[in-house]
């Protein structure tokens, strides 16, 4: 049994992670710890949590925790991981891994420094319909893929009063690029195989035009990867849903097919040159996964796993690192207008 401890219990905790946690075979959560100390005892009386606190280090001297969680502000992350490393607890740090390349590559190097395995928290790549799409890709439908498209737009309200800091770019924040257009960075590695080498974008702040706002509310980027492929990625948090994307689409293209999905609803249509459709060749396989919810499940077993067998951690912090290079490269090629070749030279 792995026994966990969570630094942090705001929305992500309760909203995505808790319960998917205490349905995870292999694991228990034995500690919790948020500056609100009446959370703190809220979270444990709800879920039957025997320890609260505070103070992270206090899980960190916890002998009975094997693993943290970090679920703090993206900016806040590097501290926690470097005192999680140092006590020897394996850490499973929410996404992004960081807010800068630097801070990154401290996390990645105090893990390896201290033999602690490190998982970012990057749970898409285990939604069903994404795994299904990998698999046809391996299987050979696709053939050698040429082109992507990913689509993650929708509409929010800017009014986070507890989270202001998301709004200001300068303190840490970022828009839908650094919120969940990290998200698809990572999906298009994790589809690919392959490395990001270009990437040119433009971003700006059509909507949300408040003052005290500084992330942009749209940003286009183009990826060249090292093999070829070009990859579109669309994000925005000011774009109301409609028509045939419905905010969220992956779409790729290859010399032997072509796929499309929608990771929230499962719905999937392929072409294959390949023997797909026995009753009319020329047609559009269609598909629908229900979404399982059991991403994060999928993620936390082989994290578990890892530690256990000592194998590799299911999404790497060079993997956290390299989707969040891509987003970095994105921002400056918006700032400067003018492409950025990767990798980018950080300090070690």
């Amino acid at each position: 049994m792995i026994r966990y401890g969570i630094i942090g219990c705001g929305n992500v905790f309760e909203n995505f992670q808790v319960r998917p946690l205490m349905s995870t075979e292999g694991l228990k959560v034995v500690g919790v710890c948020d500056i609100d100390e009446k959370k703190v005892k809220q979270v444990q009386e709800k879920y039957n949590i025997k320890k609260g606190t505070t103070n992270y280090y206090d899980l960190l001297g916890d002998k009975e925790i094997d693993v943290v969680i970090i679920n703090l502000p993206q900016h806040m992350h590097v501290q926690p991981c470097l005192d999680a490393a140092k006590a020897g607890k394996h850490i499973y740090v929410e996404k992004p891994i960081a807010t800068t390349l630097e801070d990154a590559k401290k996390i990645i190097n105090a893990c390896q420094q201290n033999n602690v395995k490190l998982c970012v928290g990057h749970q898409r790549r285990f939604i069903n319909v994404e795994m299904k799409a990998k698999e046809l890709i391996k299987q050979g439908y696709l053939g050698k893929i040429f082109k992507v498209r990913a689509i993650a737009c929708w509409y929010e309200e800017c009014e986070i009063e507890s989270r202001k800091w998301l709004l200001n770019f300068e303190l840490g924040g970022g828009g839908p690029l650094m919120r969940w257009g990290i998200h698809k960075t990572d999906t298009l590695r994790y589809l690919l195989d392959q490395e990001a080498i270009r990437v040119y974008a433009e971003a700006d702040r059509f909507v949300h035009r408040r003052e005290d706002i500084t992330v942009e509310d749209n940003c286009v980027s183009l990826i060249r990867f090292n093999e070829g492929t070009i990859a579109e990625l669309e994000v925005s948090n000011s774009q109301y849903e409609g028509g045939f994307s419905r905010g969220e689409t992956i779409e790729m293209w290859g010399d032997k097919g072509t796929l499309w999905y929608q990771p929230s609803t499962g719905l999937m249509e392929f072409y294959s040159k390949k023997k797909t459709n026995v009753v009319n060749e020329d047609s559009f396989i269609k598909l629908k996964l229900e979404p399982d919810h059991k991403e994060f499940i999928r993620i936390h077993r082989k994290f578990i796993e890892s530690i256990e067998k000592d194998l590799t951690p299911p999404v790497t912090g060079e993997d956290g690192y390299k989707a969040l290079e891509m987003v970095i490269a994105s921002y400056k090629s918006a700032k400067e207008l003018k492409a950025v070749s990767l990798p980018i030279p950080v300090k070690s």
